[in-house]
């Protein structure tokens, strides 16, 4: 129930084992068990130094909701020195949870460095401008918000963030575009195919790989979009036996999927 399908994982923090981890919680503070939910906080924390800080989203999310102190500091500690992008904070995360991130982000950077260089709020919100008219699934306005301004797509990382967020048919509006990079990397370095396998919507995997997103992409730290969702895919789900007339796991076909290429 808690080990992934890499080959090399010592399931000590991969995402099946902080998933289940995390639905025990949610259950033991439902039913009011503080002894389990004790016991599970201190796993939690734990799972927080190991885990990539992707995985440590979910675990944030559970601490807030089941108002565990202990565990929400480390989990924003853990996030504002992490490269999270705010975007994706901000979609993923409460409100509350995100403006002391970016406080701690702030006065990091502040005394690291007092000349660093300011965002420009301009620019910034001309993409999230484009963002929320892929949330609204518009691609029309899109266009025109392109139109009248000097931001592009691959500026506004528009194809990740649909990739990670929209119905897939957004994601085929906006290549059919012609406008984006399918192999564009966004700051952290992630493609879109990488972003695609870590949300695991098969059609939006087999889109981007017709229209020519490269498997051979690693990321900064080596991973690969195989090697991404297999470290998300239980081996409980990856080898369970599909009977007739069943959908196939979904985790397996991307897997499978990806390993054709």
């Amino acid at each position: 129930v808690s080990t992934c399908v890499h080959s090399v994982c010592a399931h000590d923090a991969c995402g099946p084992a902080i998933n289940f981890a995390v639905e025990l919680m949610y259950a033991s503070s439902v039913f009011q068990m503080p002894d389990l939910v004790s016991i599970l906080q201190r796993r939690l924390i734990n799972f927080v130094g190991k885990a990539l800080a992707d995985d440590v989203i979910p675990i944030l999310v559970v601490g807030f909701h089941c108002k565990l102190s202990q565990l929400i500091d480390q989990c924003i500690e853990r996030v504002a020195r992490s490269d999270l992008d705010s975007i994706s904070l901000e979609k993923e995360l409460p409100d509350e949870v995100v403006e002391k991130i970016k406080i701690i982000r702030h006065n990091s950077q502040q005394d690291c460095d007092p000349n660093i260089a300011a965002v420009d709020p301009l620019r910034e919100k001309r993409i999230r401008r484009i963002h929320k008219a892929l949330d609204s699934d518009d691609v029309e306005l899109v266009k025109l918000l392109l139109s009248e301004s000097d931001i592009t797509l691959d500026e506004a990382n528009a194809l990740h963030y649909a990739a990670a967020y929209c119905d897939p048919k957004v994601v085929t509006e906006v290549i059919g575009l012609g406008l984006v990079d399918v192999n564009l990397r966004n700051s952290r370095g992630y493609t879109v195919l990488h972003i695609a396998v870590m949300r695991k919507e098969p059609s939006i995997i087999v889109l981007l790989l017709t229209k020519g997103a490269r498997v051979s992409e690693l990321t900064l730290d080596g991973e690969s979009a195989v090697s991404i969702c297999r470290r998300l895919t239980r081996a409980k789900d990856y080898h369970s036996k599909t009977e007739r007339g069943e959908e196939a796991n979904k985790d397996r076909i991307c897997i499978d999927v990806l390993e054709r290429e």
